[in-house]
């Protein structure tokens, strides 16, 4: 019968409405609108470069005309008409070869965006779960602490039932009670507060009633910043984002130099023209080739400028991944630090929950009074809080980490 209660007990999921990394993403990738607009960005670069890819193919064109002329005054009207269709086509232009060229590495330049954009709203989004089960775990300790003031609070009464203290300590149980209930009532406002903005990230598409599902890290990870580092450079769409801008410089400086390629245009037409409908046959064809030589140094300063913004791109990849490793390194010193924050605290909480017990006990037998109690009920408390809010900022500094090395493209918190 154990066997079978706990088998159910397997199959029943623990929260209906429970939200995980893993559906915070998916939600992200449908319902962020700042990835939308980027997304439609890329869709609009796809067309244009399509556009491109289209001007290798012939055009064709159709014409029309038709006049009626008086030749003289004794003469009647004639009539001229002419109709017929042309096809063109540029089978050898150089420079449009690199334009689909920078066309097709701006797309992916944007793809880098994209992967950019959902790294910040993804972290931030996290952060917001986070927070959500930081405060889940608040509000239940403020309600402990309520239930922990009221048991003050009766054991006040009873002991000046008895005579055995005064009115005030009653009192200041009292007021003790009233603070708790004020910091309940605070902490359930931070949550809504809390969800509503990682509601609003997912354009509103969260549920009342959903509640965080994600594992608080405690343990220390053991992390090695060379490898991170390195990690880094390989993930991070940013640095991805501004490899592909030197490409394009790179591109666009051949682009320039093009100017002064041969260019082969064809043209093949069928016409019929005269005054008599459906007129005279007349058939041409024939091709150009164009070939620029000299523009007076135009190309030459063209070139120039782009070589310029060439050394630009290069030198903004390089302060790119510079700034990644500063965010790698310090995400990394704020993990530690964070850490060591966690372990204090979680000193802290017990000595103060031993403290606070033992002061319990001792005004229970009369040994102590009411202040003490009531100081070392409120270093637990606070004690408490710091223990929750040193957990949350070690697993913030986690999820930065992840960020500022490019972990939290995969989709894991």
């Amino acid at each position: 019968m154990k066997l079978l209660t706990a088998a159910l007990t397997l199959l029943i999921p623990v929260n209906a409405f429970a939200l995980t990394p893993s559906q915070l993403k998916e939600l992200i990738l449908k319902r962020s609108l700042r990835l939308k607009v980027q997304k439609e960005q890329v869709k609009a670069q796809e067309f244009k470069e399509k556009a491109t890819f289209r001007s290798y193919f012939p055009k064709v064109s159709l014409s029309a005309s038709f006049s009626e002329f008086y030749p003289d005054l004794f003469n009647n009207w004639n009539q001229n008409h002419a109709y017929g269709v042309s096809i063109t086509a540029e089978p050898l232009n150089l420079q449009r070869n690199v334009e689909l060229s920078i066309d097709r590495e701006k797309v992916k330049e944007l793809r880098y965006a994209v992967d950019s954009t959902f790294l910040d709203v993804y972290s931030e989004a996290l952060s917001y779960l986070y927070r959500l089960k930081v405060l889940e775990r608040e509000i239940e300790l403020r309600k402990e602490q309520l239930e922990s003031s009221e048991k003050i609070l009766s054991v006040a009464k009873e002991k000046f039932k008895k005579g055995l203290v005064m009115i005030t300590d009653v009192l200041k149980a009292r007021s003790e009670v009233e603070k708790r209930r004020a910091l309940l009532s605070q902490a359930e406002n931070d949550y809504r507060k809390t969800f509503n903005s990682l509601n609003a990230l997912l354009d509103f598409s969260l549920k009342d009633g959903e509640k965080p599902e994600v594992n608080l890290i405690k343990e220390r990870l053991p992390l090695n910043p060379r490898e991170l580092v390195k990690r880094a450079l390989f993930l991070r769409p940013e640095v991805k984002e501004a490899k592909q801008q030197v490409e394009i410089a790179k591109r666009s400086v051949q682009l320039v130099k093009r100017n002064l390629s041969p260019r082969l245009s064809v043209n093949i037409s069928a016409q019929r023209t005269g005054t008599d409908f459906p007129g005279d046959k007349n058939y041409s064809a024939g091709f150009t080739l164009s070939f620029p030589v000299f523009d007076s140094g135009l190309t030459k300063f063209q070139t120039l400028q782009q070589v310029s913004q060439l050394k630009q791109a290069q030198l903004n990849l390089k302060e790119t991944e510079n700034s990644v490793k500063l965010q790698v390194l310090n995400a990394l010193s704020d993990v530690k630090y964070s850490y060591s924050q966690l372990n204090s605290s979680e000193s802290s909480l017990k000595y103060a929950q031993k403290a606070y017990e033992r002061a319990l006990n001792e005004y229970r037998l009369g040994v102590s009074d009411i202040v003490a109690l009531l100081q070392a009920f409120d270093f637990y408390c606070q004690s408490q809080t710091d223990y929750l809010q040193s957990l949350l900022n070690y697993n913030l500094s986690i999820v930065s980490l992840k960020k500022a090395t490019g972990e939290l493209l995969g989709g894991e918190n």
